[in-house]
């Protein structure tokens, strides 16, 4: 089982970043490698929601569906896999002191296969999950501050 843990500031307040991440239809507009972000059922978020999911890493596309096994609002959300790669992902939203919002976001996951699936995970699939990781929380911030991060061109 492998675990990635990253964390972004974002320049909005908390209510604001945990309604977006939470709202389904907006998984498509900020996670990379998403085909399909999709609740299923009576529930749309919440506990007890479930979410298909599908993408593609490498060429190679996969589906799961997702339930919230926790939720808190404005605090943190625990989704688990129930099918395909076994996960398990929890988003934390926590004030900060100039009314921005860090936001965290872990994962724990475990490849099927034996031997080869987890030397396959350390050599290859760890950094790309943790890459993509990235890129999730740095498109949030784009979104959600609604301009791009730009430096200083000398």
């Amino acid at each position: 089982m492998a675990e990635i843990v990253k964390a972004i500031d974002i320049a909005v307040p908390v209510e604001v970043a945990f309604d977006f991440v939470t709202n389904p239809d907006n998984g498509l507009k900020f996670m990379p490698n998403f085909t399909k972000f999709q609740a299923v059922g009576p529930l749309n978020r919440g506990k007890g929601a479930r979410v298909e999911a599908a993408g593609t890493m490498f060429g190679v596309q996969y589906k799961t569906t997702l339930e919230i096994v926790e939720f808190v609002p404005n605090r943190k959300f625990v989704s688990r896999s129930t099918e395909g790669v076994k996960s398990n992902s929890t988003w934390q939203f926590k004030p900060n002191p100039d009314g921005g919002t860090e936001v965290t976001f872990a994962s724990d996951y475990t490849l099927p296969g034996s031997f080869l699936g987890r030397l396959m995970d350390k050599l290859v699939m760890e950094k790309e999950i943790e890459k993509n990781t990235i890129q999730t929380l740095v498109n949030l911030k784009k979104i959600l501050e609604g301009r791009p991060n730009l430096r200083a061109v000398q």
